[in-house]
């Protein structure tokens, strides 16, 4: 967090303005349907804040990263070494919301392809059965 703000500072002082107003204006008038939002650029020049951009591209592919390493180990905790929610909570309790998310993304995404399988084996016994009646 310090980084951003070390990096918003060293923004100009009349483009922070221009991108609070702004912020400030979609508040409080709120944003229609057909308003078509600035890009940042058309607010404030791009050399302005080339840090500022790079540091959010970095801190988003290092949040990204480290999501998918969390979303690979509670997968391999839950299904390889068989280990319950609560084993996978203890031993990583900073990422327990995150833990729990995808716990039950998994055990959703387990549901609909068990209704997906089982969608298609009745499809077969169908076919299977309409196989019979031609004979």
């Amino acid at each position: 967090m310090v980084a951003f703000m070390w990096e918003y500072m060293k923004v100009p002082e009349d483009s922070r303005e221009k991108v609070k107003n702004l912020l400030k204006d979609a508040n409080e008038n709120g944003v229609k349907i057909s308003h078509q939002a600035p890009t940042l650029y058309d607010v404030v020049p791009k050399e302005e804040i080339a840090e500022f951009e790079e540091l959010m591209r970095k801190t988003i592919a290092d949040i990204v990263s480290e999501a998918s390493s969390v979303a690979c180990w509670v997968y391999v905790q839950k299904y390889v070494k068989h280990k319950t929610l609560n084993e996978m909570l203890q031993e990583l309790p900073d990422v327990s919301q995150f833990i729990l998310a995808m716990d039950t993304w998994l055990e959703k995404l387990m549901v609909i392809e068990a209704i997906i399988e089982a969608d298609n084996e009745m499809q077969r016994i169908k076919d299977k059965i309409g196989m019979l009646h031609e004979i």
